[in-house]
């Protein structure tokens, strides 16, 4: 027997996304504004609405906190894979330099929603980082690059998974060291520092790399 869905519930539903979409956005303009330290009444007057209807969509700060993170996380990947696409896999070094400029140009973009997504809440006592997918789904691109690239070329493609996810992780952690940097250097010359180690090393580590058959 058909289960029916009353009309009612479906728009409730609906309504229900709809808020929550917009008060995730007032929750960035207010980021943007006063910091990523924000505070729950801040976001309530930037939405103008009170505390207690942000809490009955979002439960409580983490709620809210992950539902923002989840949107960052949307956008950065948007933006990422579209700046990557126009890289060559067999280029390597161009990748390389490619990720590097895009995650900067992203973090400096929009520094405050980056502070933001990067410091979870800790009042719940249980870590909540939606940003921590982020690294994995670019290092997953990047893995799969290299692992491309090693495939045509006859050899091993063992390493790729340890290069891709370390390239992003150091890229990662750089920026957020140029972040906390008072005064901070132009992101081009943080660019040329990743550069400059890591393209020699995947040089090195293509040219190092078994044939297949050799496993």
């Amino acid at each position: 027997m058909a289960t029916t869905v009353d009309g009612r519930d479906a728009r409730w539903a609906a309504h229900r996304i709809t808020r929550r979409r917009e008060l995730v956005e007032h929750a960035l303009r207010a980021i943007r504004r006063h910091g990523a330290a924000v505070g729950m009444d801040e976001i309530a007057a930037q939405a103008g609405t009170s505390k207690t209807v942000i809490y009955r969509h979002f439960g409580d700060r983490a709620g809210l906190y992950a539902a923002v993170g989840e949107a960052v996380h949307a956008y950065i990947l948007s933006d990422l894979t579209a700046a990557l696409q126009l890289s060559d896999p067999a280029d390597l070094g161009r990748l390389t330099t490619d990720l590097a400029a895009a995650y900067l140009a992203l973090v400096e973009r929009d520094p405050e929603i980056y502070r933001f997504v990067m410091s979870p809440p800790i009042e719940t006592g249980t870590p909540v980082d939606p940003a921590a997918g982020l690294p994995t789904l670019i290092g997953d691109r990047i893995e799969s690059a290299i692992s491309h690239h090693l495939r045509e070329t006859g050899q091993d493609e063992a390493r790729a998974a340890t290069w891709g996810h370390g390239l992003v992780g150091f890229i990662r952690a750089a920026a957020d060291r140029w972040m906390a940097s008072d005064p901070r250097p132009p992101a081009d010359e943080i660019v040329g520092h990743i550069t400059t180690l890591f393209v020699p090393a995947l040089a090195a580590g293509l040219s190092e790399a078994p044939r297949s058959q050799e496993r």
